[in-house]
């Protein structure tokens, strides 16, 4: 059993999609999926099939397989709370219908929305810091701030939202503007 770690995995499906696609194509046949840690388990076999794969995201939809799809040749390979992973055999041109991804653009807009929001929060807070830093240092010709642990607390989520949300935002925008 192979297991890879994939972080931001969900922000760009096509990509991941191609990517378990390739792995399929060397050998290693999705077996489990671990949506909290990130985790892709692979089970290895000798033949090499060209699998196909198509990732959904439903919150009220139990089997998002529907009459056609599975007319088709889809097959539900994992389900794991409101992810759906489904597979095929079939090559691209043999396929007439494709499962919809209506929900998960639903909820990558939405976190697109949160983290756009999280990063101009860290943005207009850091200019407002800065600005009543520039005043006081203009008028009073000094800054003083006082050691206090808390300073690295604050420090520390500062820069975790500096990174994580400004990547998170460019990362959703790149990899979903296709379906927009």
């Amino acid at each position: 059993m192979k297991r890879v770690f994939r972080p931001f995995w969900s922000f760009d499906i096509k990509k991941t999609e191609n990517w378990l696609d390739s792995m399929a194509q060397d050998g290693y046949y999705l077996k489990t999926i671990h949506i909290v840690t990130s985790t892709f388990a692979f089970e290895e076999k000798t033949e090499s099939n060209s699998i196909h794969y198509h990732i959904a995201y439903e919150k009220n939809e139990k089997n998002p397989l529907s009459a056609p799809l599975q007319k088709d040749g889809w097959e539900l390979a994992i389900q794991q709370k409101s992810w759906h992973i489904l597979r095929t055999e079939k090559s691209t041109r043999e396929r007439r219908s494709f499962p919809v991804r209506e929900g998960l653009i639903r909820r990558n807009r939405t976190l697109l929305y949160l983290f756009g929001a999280m990063t101009a929060y860290a943005a207009l807070t850091t200019i407002f810091f800065l600005l009543l830093s520039g005043i006081t240092l203009f008028f009073d010709g000094m800054l003083t701030i006082e050691a206090n642990p808390f300073w690295l607390v604050t420090l520390t989520v500062a820069a975790l939202l500096w990174i994580i949300a400004p990547y998170c935002t460019l990362h959703l925008y790149k990899g979903n503007k296709q379906f927009w």
